[in-house]
């Protein structure tokens, strides 16, 4: 199910970090990236938001940090390689 979710939450996630990349500075983008998590992904940054204020980090407050969480967790470790393949 997990594995479904990732697949599901990647397919949203590609065209939103293109778009958001292009059309808002990276404060708006934060936000606007924020309301459109939906399922597993939304829960996911209520979970990474809790364990940082847990562990005392600071508060994900741009679209690039975030966008590096979500990197780590949705995108594939060769990600990267296949698109210069």
């Amino acid at each position: 199910m997990v594995i479904l979710a990732r697949r599901a939450t990647l397919i949203v996630y590609k065209p939103l970090k293109k778009s958001l990349n292009l059309e808002y500075n990276d404060e708006k983008s934060l936000m606007l990236a924020i309301i459109t998590l939906k399922g597993y992904a939304s829960l996911w940054y209520e979970h990474l938001k809790k364990n940082q204020a847990r562990e005392g980090k600071a508060k994900i407050r741009m679209w690039s940090k975030l966008k590096k969480n979500m990197d780590k967790r949705f995108l594939p470790f060769s990600y990267k390689q296949d698109l210069y393949l």
